[in-house]
């Protein structure tokens, strides 16, 4: 049975998507801001993850589930081991 849950949720990127962040400075910059706004709105029931910058991208830092999450698109993410563990938690922004 083909059903809706059982395709594939990922689509392609559009060119514009595949464009990194640091690749436009000032679109950067406000992601950067419009990411340290909402870790202000969060109460106390909510906390934003961390976020850090790795291979010209923002990734957020996930430490429950020992990955980094892509800002950008939540899909492209890189599990750690203990020694990465370590060194992206010094790197937090």
């Amino acid at each position: 049975m083909n059903s809706p849950m059982n395709q594939s949720l990922s689509k392609p990127a559009s060119s514009k998507r595949k464009q990194e962040v640091s690749d436009m400075p000032g679109k950067k910059h406000r992601m950067l801001d419009r990411i340290r706004e909402a870790r202000e709105k969060c109460g106390d029931g909510v906390k934003m993850l961390p976020v850090v910058r790795y291979e010209r991208k923002l990734w957020f830092f996930d430490e429950p589930l020992r990955q980094l999450r892509n800002v950008r698109n939540p899909h492209d993410f890189i599990d750690l081991n203990e020694f990465e563990m370590d060194y992206f938690s010094r790197r937090v922004i």
